[in-house]
């Protein structure tokens, strides 16, 4: 092989391996850099037009944190020098009036007194709307007095009266009351600020009732009525006390509500919601049948 022949293959195989590391970084390399760079700028481009959403955020939790903060700083505790059972059978009583009714009894337990300070335990049973129970422990923890609730068990109980029916929490809370002979714990330096507990869902209500809620008076119940006559808007019905009534959509009804009137099928359909079972019941006007 001559010298120009081997210099040529050299030259073209380096202007080759060239050509090819040009083309890698031009369609392959530069063009996934440029993509990725791209996607960063439009990142960048929306958390800057989310800023204020941003600030207005951060300025909500400061000043949530201030207040918590400073709630909690301020929740000082007084502790008297001994425990009496009226005084906090008293005291309890008057948590009670602040979150609502509420049926309790109070058993009192001896407890620890270990000189300068003790507690005595203390059983409370009773029963309550989820809502009160709750702002009632709220008042327990958060109140003057240095109470600390050892244990506590809940449970869900419907009762069903003429008014309907209504979903009680049967508690028992186990409650230490805190004494102490050191005069500087037996009063609080700074007044307790409280505000209002705010209740969330219930979690004991059921999704579906044991009981449905008993039919109040002059409630229609649909299923036991019979339908005379409909013309567009109304209905016209025989109840179940052999009353004569008049419906029109959206009206009430024992459980439920009128959902439409079909007055070229004589028909009119309602919804009703049976302790949390839905229901859809169509009621028909039987041509030719008597009044009773």
């Amino acid at each position: 092989m001559s010298y120009i022949v081997r210099n040529t293959i050299v030259l073209g195989a380096v202007l080759l391996l060239i050509f090819s590391v040009g083309a890698y970084f031009s369609f392959i390399s530069f063009p996934k850099r440029i993509r990725n760079i791209e996607k960063q700028i439009k990142q960048v481009e929306t958390n800057l037009q989310n800023t204020p959403d941003l600030a207005n955020n951060y300025n909500t939790l400061t000043e949530q944190l201030a207040r918590t903060q400073h709630q909690w700083e301020t929740r000082n505790k007084e502790v008297p020098p001994r425990d009496i059972t009226g005084e906090t059978y008293g005291y309890l009583n008057q948590l009670i009036g602040l979150s609502g009714d509420l049926v309790m009894n109070m058993t009192y337990q001896p407890g620890v007194d270990s000189g300068e300070f003790g507690y005595n335990k203390y059983t409370l049973t009773g029963s309550a709307f989820f809502e009160n129970l709750y702002k009632f422990v709220w008042h327990i923890e958060n109140g003057r007095r240095l109470y600390k609730i050892a244990g506590i068990s809940l449970a869900g109980h419907e009762v069903k009266d003429s008014t309907g029916t209504k979903l009680y929490v049967t508690f028992q809370i186990d409650l230490l009351a805190y004494y102490s002979t050191i005069p500087e714990l037996n009063a609080a330096p700074v007044q307790l600020e409280l505000v209002s507990p705010t209740t969330g869902a219930n979690p004991f209500y059921p999704l579906i009732l044991k009981e449905i809620p008993a039919i109040r008076k002059g409630e229609i119940d649909i299923e036991r009525s019979v339908l005379k006559a409909v013309i567009p808007g109304k209905a016209f019905i025989l109840d179940q006390s052999q009353k004569s009534r008049t419906l029109e959509e959206g009206d009430p009804v024992w459980l439920g509500n009128v959902l439409r009137i079909h007055p070229a099928d004589g028909q009119i359909e309602c919804m009703l919601n049976k302790g949390g079972v839905p229901q859809h019941v169509v009621l028909t006007m039987q041509v030719g049948q008597k009044i009773q």
